[in-house]
């Protein structure tokens, strides 16, 4: 009898997110089991159980997938996944924190291939802005292109949370970001008129740079929101934009634009739970490289 393909879809949130549980179906598990709640000091039972039930041969039919709203919880349960792993009892394992792993690595690939084409460049050496940037997709993105030798400014409407947030990137990434209170127009409009790329990850609906605000900035630039929800994060920066110009030299990418890719992004690491030998496990890092991938020439 042919083994049945299971993913646990696992989160330190009261709900499970149904955009990972129908992206898991469409990538093509069989089943996807939903555990909320869930603390890291429960991961270690919640693995043996998966992988012994199944034996040496059918652990491997089994991923365990990482999300919720805390970065930290989600990388804990992770290490703690991963820790419980030996030969030859191997899961796939995959983290992305309500989407937020795959999204950063979607936005962070697509402001470099538009900065290298068009723009100041890629994402190594660049002044980068992101704009309410304590949640999880500015939090990724931040790790991302401090690793890749940005200078990332964070910024919050209060410094207490712009300064946690730094913190929780330095402890799980071990990069820096500047942390910076910016609770005014004016306040962002002044940062990001000294950067080369300005991200707008903010909640869904909150405008954090008006159009007119936009069109006085003057490049090389480039601008991304990831905010498809009305009113959009950059004002005039519309879903849709792939490099549209939308100011002297200022290159714009919309959220659309940057699902299109996150989409990709996930639902092929999904396939890779599936089908890659060993049994991958899929992280920020892993998201990076295959956004890249899915960006490069072809």
């Amino acid at each position: 009898m042919e083994r049945k393909r299971l993913l646990y879809l696992v989160s330190s949130d009261p709900r499970v997110s149904p955009f990972d549980i129908n992206m898991a179906y469409d990538a093509g598990f069989d089943a996807v089991v939903p555990y909320a709640c869930v603390e890291a000091g429960a991961v270690t039972g919640l693995v043996q159980d998966i992988m012994f039930s199944r034996g040496a041969k059918g652990a491997r039919f089994s991923s365990v997938f990482f999300s919720g709203s805390s970065l930290a919880a989600s990388e804990a349960m992770l290490r703690a996944a991963r820790a419980s792993l030996f030969p030859p009892f191997l899961l796939g394992l995959m983290i992305d924190p309500k989407g937020a792993y795959t999204t950063a690595a979607a936005l962070v690939a697509r402001v470099a291939a538009l900065g290298g084409a068009r723009g100041p460049g890629g994402t190594a050496g660049p002044r980068v802005l992101v704009l309410a940037g304590t949640g999880g997709v500015g939090r990724a993105a931040a790790a991302l292109l401090a690793r890749a030798g940005a200078s990332v400014v964070l910024t919050s409407r209060d410094r207490a949370s712009a300064a946690e947030a730094a913190r929780e990137i330095a402890a799980l990434f071990e990069v820096s970001v500047e942390p910076r209170e910016a609770p005014a127009e004016a306040d962002r409009a002044a940062l990001a008129a000294q950067s080369d790329v300005v991200l707008a990850t903010g909640a869904a609906g909150v405008q954090l740079l008006s159009k007119r605000t936009v069109e006085t900035l003057r490049g090389p630039k480039v601008l991304a929101d990831v905010n498809a929800v009305p009113p959009h994060g950059l004002e005039g920066v519309r879903p849709q934009d792939d490099g549209t110009e939308v100011a002297p030299r200022v290159l714009a990418i919309g959220a659309m634009t940057v699902g299109e890719t996150k989409f990709k992004v996930e639902s092929t690491l999904l396939k890779d739970l599936l089908a890659a030998e060993p049994p991958p496990v899929v992280d920020l890092e892993a998201a990076r490289r295959r956004a890249i991938d899915l960006l490069g020439p072809k």
